[in-house]
């Protein structure tokens, strides 16, 4: 499965809730921490490797998911020269134990690189390219942004880019200018601000 993506800086949180709850389905709100490890390869090369613990609040119940992603990420130019997110996604569910265990050897065989907030407010909404996973998130101490995903079997130019405009209409209805896109990983511009 391939995650397509795209996030946008927001200027107006409220106008932004206000336009998504008038066109999406409101879903729940989450608490993201993420924590990212580097691990070395045989070859010296390094990868990046993720244990999130999520808390998710629905309907006044809160629930706790903890999960290890390896992601194979790209960056594709759409014709217009903006920058697409194109995940290969492998994501496993963890128990609390498993999740200390991992943590345990990653940090034998490896080191933390980065560790990341995202309180989230989660809507979805059916698009002509498919279900669009719609978060507006507040990253301490970077902002707000709205992440905008779509998840697909077919990677194809052609296909990615439907999903791209799909993706660039919901921010345009939510008034978010196109120029707010964000081309950088949050751990580039988390690097960028914490030294």
């Amino acid at each position: 499965m391939f995650e397509i993506e795209l996030k946008a800086h927001v200027i107006n949180r409220e106008n932004v809730i206000n336009r998504l709850n008038e066109m999406a389905r409101y879903l729940c709100s989450r608490n993201k921490e993420d924590v990212y490890y580097t691990l070395l390869k045989m070859d010296g090369s390094d990868i990046g490797v993720r244990i999130r613990c999520e808390s998710v609040k629905t309907d006044g119940k809160i629930s706790e998911e903890r999960t290890f992603t390896y992601k194979r990420k790209e960056i594709k130019k759409d014709i217009s020269g903006n920058s697409i997110e194109v995940n290969d996604e492998n994501e496993i569910n963890l128990t609390k134990d498993d999740a200390a265990v991992l943590e345990k050897m990653f940090l034998d065989i490896g080191k933390i690189r980065l560790k990341k907030t995202k309180i989230v407010e989660n809507w979805e909404m059916e698009t002509k390219a498919g279900l669009a996973n719609i978060e507006l998130c507040t990253v301490p101490p970077l902002g707000d942004f709205l992440e905008i995903e779509i998840i697909t079997e077919d990677d194809s130019p052609s296909h990615v880019e439907d999903i791209n405009n799909e993706i660039k209409n919901i921010f345009t209805a939510c008034g978010i200018d196109l120029s707010l896109i964000e081309d950088r990983f949050y751990s580039e511009m988390l690097r960028s601000v914490i030294k």
